[in-house]
């Protein structure tokens, strides 16, 4: 859950282009499930869509749908012959997605991301996952995003912070020991993993960047 935009964010917002038709029409169908919050901001959004471009992406992989907004945001980086697959677990939430995003290189998968992440493989290797998904299962997308990244290829995933619960602050946000325990693993992994580079982008709710190098 996000909280308001701090001052930065707005300030960053109000130098942004502002967000397209679809864009909102993302927003405003996230807003209908009472999900709103959790939506990633324009400033979140336009950082996502920088790295995905200075990587030159051209086939991409979403874990976490929601209603298509960061996959329009992905979608902006990539080639005009780009790929995205996103993955949602609810057909509610995709269904709201596929009304949003007009873009014939987007294919939303609905299911299990964990199951649907191994029929993708022999589509890779890819330039780009975005992990915003499942926050329990976040080490095993981001063992699969290892394997499946390309050399120069980048890793992005956000909510790494858990409201400050990954080094132990409480919030009125109550993620479980399981979750805990499977970020900070993830993201001791990230920076000792020799073929990657990394860093955390202190966004309000942590940015995980990784670069594969070999």
């Amino acid at each position: 859950m996000r909280k308001q935009n701090p001052k930065s964010y707005e300030y960053i917002e109000s130098l942004l282009p502002t967000e397209n038709e679809s864009m909102l029409k993302s927003r405003r169908g996230a807003e209908s499930l009472g999900l709103g919050g959790i939506s990633i901001s324009a400033a979140e959004g336009s950082l996502v869509q920088f790295l995905v471009g200075i990587s030159g992406a051209k086939k991409a992989i979403e874990i976490g749908t929601l209603t298509g907004l960061s996959a329009q945001y992905i979608l902006k980086a990539l080639s005009p012959d780009g790929q995205l697959w996103t993955l949602e677990k609810s057909k509610q939430h995709a269904d709201l997605a596929a009304d949003a995003v007009n873009d014939k290189r987007c294919h939303i998968v609905v299911g299990d991301a964990q199951e649907k992440l191994s029929e993708l493989v022999s589509k890779g290797p890819f330039d780009a996952i975005f992990i915003d998904g499942n926050k329990a299962a976040y080490l095993n997308y981001f063992n699969w995003a290892v394997e499946n990244i390309a050399i120069g290829g980048v890793i992005v995933a956000d909510n790494v912070f858990l409201a400050g619960a990954v080094w132990g602050d409480q919030s009125q946000q109550k993620f479980n020991e399981k979750q805990v325990d499977v970020v900070r693993r993830m993201n001791l992994k990230a920076f000792s993993t020799e073929a990657l580079v990394s860093t955390i982008i202190p966004t309000e709710e942590g940015l995980l960047i990784c670069r594969r190098v070999k």
